[in-house]
């Protein structure tokens, strides 16, 4: 009975009939489908905590790594546009790691779309301890294993490994994540990537000498993080996008944390 809602609700075209129809649906069998669609049909309609709730019952309804994915892209596509985008980023990151090739278009676009926000925010130590402190974050089906990182928006002066007030700022921030009690046994990488521009063997350099300014930034105003910190750079290896614009070297510059195993 629970299909036979959702596919009527499938050939609707007034949107509320399609509403009632797929509550119809989740009331005689709760699943993935009816869920996500409801989420879809609220976020057209500007009802947004129906849809996040909606989006929110697809995730647990979900039954592969790819319907996780889904959901928890969705739903926190509307977090970004309340605001919460630390929160946002890391989740929509994990949809991306959870979704089996090929990542739909809208979810990528999205997660450029947080990822410039971001860059441009202070991203707290509350929302940086929480990520750690969520551990290893596996999908349902068991496919996909992602250790808990951070990709910061840590800035340094042009061309130079020196932190300007924006990365001091933010580096404050990180030291006071990983010095939380849950962390305190904890061990730590810290990477440094840059963007394309220069040689392979100078952003290389370049991102090394980054990662250690980090490194000893963390350990001179937080003491305690002495012997738990290891760097690395990867200068130009991994980027996160290929582009030629601005906005996509300004990406690629970054520090990611790693939690260690």
């Amino acid at each position: 009975m629970g299909a036979d809602y959702y596919d009527r609700a499938k050939s609707e075209t007034d949107p509320q009939r399609v509403v009632e129809w797929l509550n119809r649906s989740v009331q005689v069998c709760p699943n993935f489908n009816a869920r996500y669609m409801l989420g879809l049909i609220y976020r057209q309609q500007g009802q947004f905590d129906p849809a996040l709730e909606a989006f929110s019952r697809a995730g647990a309804r979900a039954v592969s790594s790819k319907t996780e994915a889904l959901a928890l892209a969705r739903r926190d596509e509307l977090l970004a546009f309340a605001g919460q985008l630390p929160q946002a980023l890391h989740n929509l990151e994990l949809a991306q790691r959870f979704h089996p090739e090929p990542v739909p278009q809208w979810l990528e676009d999205s997660l450029r779309n947080v990822r410039i926000e971001t860059h441009q925010t202070l991203i707290p130590a509350a929302d940086i301890g929480s990520i750690f402190e969520a551990g290893m974050q596996t999908s349902l089906d068991g496919r996909f294993v992602v250790r808990p990182a951070v990709n910061l928006p840590v800035h340094f002066d042009f061309d130079r490994a020196t932190l300007n007030s924006a990365g001091n700022r933010q580096v404050q921030e990180l030291g006071r994540a990983l010095t939380r009690p849950l962390l305190k046994q904890r061990s730590f990488l810290i990477v440094g990537h840059t963007d394309k521009r220069g040689s392979a063997a100078y952003n290389q350099a370049l991102s090394e000498r980054r990662a250690r300014s980090v490194k000893v930034a963390l350990k001179r105003k937080f003491p305690s993080l002495a012997g738990r910190l290891e760097t690395r750079g990867r200068g130009e290896a991994e980027l996160l996008y290929d582009g030629d614009t601005e906005v996509d070297h300004q990406l690629n510059r970054r520090v990611k944390v790693i939690i260690e195993e």
